[in-house]
């Protein structure tokens, strides 16, 4: 049968498209309000476009389909059993749609259960029609028109539709989609999931996985007999393995009840862990993407660790191998009382490890591969056709909700890994007290100050890549998720735009240098025919890392407030709500962003005047912070295309960071945090990533 890895050395022969960074709508209110028109809105606006591609492409890596011989006998079978006409031409139930109803004209049952009888094994069956929604651990109320058998039992949803119009394709287009979409963020089991829309005649078979969304060609299903006959034939041989791997699950994670609530068995190498939680989930909701879930576990002798499952591009390394060069480096490079204390501020790795499926690391399907064609051909992208009207409001609040840094390009194959963790943690979402808060914060800053010691940026900071562990004595902050992190190297090329998006450093953001000395132009009678010298590659340094750092600092105070404030003043919390929208837009290029972190005095004015006197008077460093982050940058951009980016400014600006966060977290006291935003926001100052020891990988090619 065809196999769906993606052999390494073969590049794709798509161009992808452009994938510029834009505010996810699967995170935001619309969404989580559980209305299936924004739901499926909000996945479409995310998607954008798919590949469509040539038939024959997808379904080759479906299974194997019946040899000439046995296609030959199944159609004479079909005679007997009256499946097909008398000349074998036509099916019999399946009526070419007129005035029918869709009951009518597509009474597939007969048909596809006929096919399946003929696979050895087959593991799946057919159901039409159904009256009743499926189970579902979320808000749903889709109901497909049939399905090869809760959600988490679907095989292939099937979509129909009588008419061949651009409306029926783009309704069916829509609700495929989303039943990919609800399969894929539902089920931790799949990797992958097909579907199948039949508009009148046309039939098109889909396929959804983490890197990309792809539909074939229209098939004629009235026409080519056979056509339809070795789909459904493929798609039952598929099903004959018991781990279904073949349809999309992963069979090194098996689904298991416990008490009343569904958990899962994670199989890494020789171990096995046991959910017990979920913390952060949010990362599933999006149908391309890392699809990042994190739950606490416990390994077999019942020790509480963290897996973290998702994907990552094939290009680059496990986290597991970057932490290991990491380490390598804070130890030559560091003292051993401070290679030691860096060690305490990140997050341990108990193990890592890419998942292999039959020997061969776990990558998506990819339809390319193997194929022989001429350029591009009827490989192209295709925009989905949608003009929603979207809120602007922000998300609900979910398991773990922080805006999520994954994203990939848009047609990528991919594996899976795993990372493991040595120490045990509380969710940040259980701190309660704002000073323990700001002391997770500076633990973190403490761990990047050592990993730009050791020549490495993060190039990811955020509230939710910091973690709050606490040991004998008290609390102590720790940096984690070290997937885009980065050893600092003169000859880089062009760096790419990474982190989340309300923590990027304004010139990662806009991938240029801000604080340039003033330039001299050359005199008017210098030849137009010189062209000028062309920039340096823009590069992220260790500034870009220390002002995510400060938008980590703001964000809890524009974000959350506290009890007291709340209860004993005055406060506009909907002063607070609007301004949080300016400075954390959720998306680049927005200029109310730039603005409030280079115009100084009015972030001044904006933080006495919108936050509580509680909040503000804990926070009043917040612009001496970022005008320390200026003149800072001014400094190293003063001999441009040179930065001037030496030691002496990397403890500086290290010392003067740390400072401000010891200053307020002086001033916050006793003080207790929690909640101002009236439609659900997540309130907790840090996501609650990781309980413990163990992190869990399926990566993206």
């Amino acid at each position: 049968m065809a196999t769906p890895h993606t052999p390494r050395s073969r590049k794709s022969q798509v161009p992808p498209p452009d994938t510029p960074l834009v505010p996810c709508h699967t995170s935001q209110f619309d969404y989580r309000t559980g209305d299936l028109e924004l739901g499926r809105e909000a996945v479409l606006t995310d998607l954008r476009r798919y590949l469509q591609v040539p038939f024959g492409s997808l379904a080759k890596c479906v299974g194997a389909v019946p040899s000439q011989q046995l296609l030959e006998e199944m159609r004479d079978d079909f005679i007997r059993s009256e499946i097909l006409t008398d000349n074998g031409l036509e099916w019999k139930d399946f009526i070419r749609p007129a005035k029918m109803s869709e009951e009518m004209s597509f009474k597939l049952e007969g048909i596809i259960s006929g096919i399946l009888e003929q696979v050895p094994n087959c593991g799946v069956s057919y159901l039409s029609n159904p009256n009743k929604m499926l189970l579902s651990e979320r808000h749903n109320t889709s109901l497909p028109d049939g399905y090869l058998m809760h959600w988490f039992d679907i095989a292939v949803p099937f979509e129909f539709k009588k008419e061949q119009d651009a409306k029926a394709f783009r309704d069916n287009e829509h609700k495929i989609i989303w039943s990919l979409h609800n399969i894929m963020r539902e089920d931790p089991c799949r990797r992958f999931a097909f579907g199948i829309t039949i508009e009148d005649t046309q039939l098109r078979l889909w396929l959804g996985n983490r890197g990309f969304l792809a539909v074939t060609e229209p098939m004629n299903c009235f026409e080519d007999i056979d056509g339809v006959i070795s789909l459904f034939y493929a798609l039952g041989f598929a099903s004959a393995s018991t781990s279904l791997k073949w349809l999309g699950w992963d069979p090194t994670v098996e689904r298991i009840r416990v008490g009343e609530k569904t958990q899962y068995k994670f199989t890494v190498g020789d171990e096995v862990f046991t959910t017990t939680r979920e913390l952060a989930t949010y990362g599933a909701d999006s149908m391309v993407g890392r699809g990042t879930r994190v739950y606490e576990a416990t390994d077999a002798k019942g020790k509480k660790v963290a897996i973290k499952d998702s994907w990552r591009e094939i290009d680059r390394q496990s986290e597991g191998e970057i932490v290991e060069k990491i380490l390598a480096s804070c130890e030559k490079k560091l003292g051993a009382e401070d290679f030691a204390d860096a060690k305490r501020h990140f997050i341990g790795v108990r193990l890592w490890k890419d998942v292999t499926i039959d020997g061969a690391s776990d990558e998506t399907v990819n339809p390319i591969a193997g194929d022989e064609h001429d350029g591009i051909g009827t490989w192209k992208w295709k925009p989905i056709d949608l003009k929603p009207i979207l809120s602007e409001r922000l998300y609900l609040s979910t398991t773990g909700a922080v805006p999520d840094s994954g994203r990939l390009s848009a047609f990528l194959p991919a594996q899976l890994g795993i990372v493991g963790r040595k120490e045990t943690r509380i969710s940040q979402r259980d701190v309660i007290s704002l000073a323990d808060n700001l002391s997770c914060l500076s633990g973190g800053l403490k761990a990047l100050s050592y990993l730009h010691k050791a020549g490495w940026v993060h190039r990811d900071f955020s509230v939710g890549n910091v973690s709050w562990v606490v040991g004998d004595n008290r609390g102590i902050g720790k940096l984690s998720d070290f997937e885009y992190a980065k050893e600092i190297d003169s000859n880089t090329s062009h760096d790419d735009r990474t982190g989340t998006m309300h923590f990027m450093a304004i010139e990662v953001e806009y991938q240029e240098y801000f604080f340039l000395p003033r330039a001299s132009l050359p005199p008017a009678s210098t030849s137009l025919d010189t062209d000028p010298p062309l920039p340096p590659p823009f590069r992220m340094h260790f500034l870009h890392d220390i002002e995510s750092v400060w938008w980590a600092y703001t964000w809890i105070f524009y974000h959350t407030d506290t009890i007291t404030a709340n209860s004993n003043n005055f406060f506009d919390v909907h002063a607070q709500w609007r301004q949080f929208h300016l400075a954390f837009p959720g998306a680049i290029w927005q200029g109310t962003r730039l603005n409030f972190f280079t115009q100084i005095r009015r972030l001044q004015w904006t933080c006495k005047s919108i936050l509580s006197d509680r909040c503000s008077n804990v926070c009043k460093n917040i612009p001496h912070f970022a005008q320390t982050l200026r003149d800072s940058y001014e400094t190293a951009e003063s001999k441009y295309p040179l930065l001037a980016l030496d030691d002496s400014l990397l403890k500086d600006m290290h010392r003067k960071a740390a400072g401000y966060l010891d200053d307020a977290q002086q001033n916050a006291g006793d003080t207790i945090t929690g909640g101002v935003f009236q439609n659900g926001y997540w309130v907790s100052k840090f996501a609650d990533h990781h309980i413990a020891s163990c992190t869990l990988h399926k990566n993206i090619l």
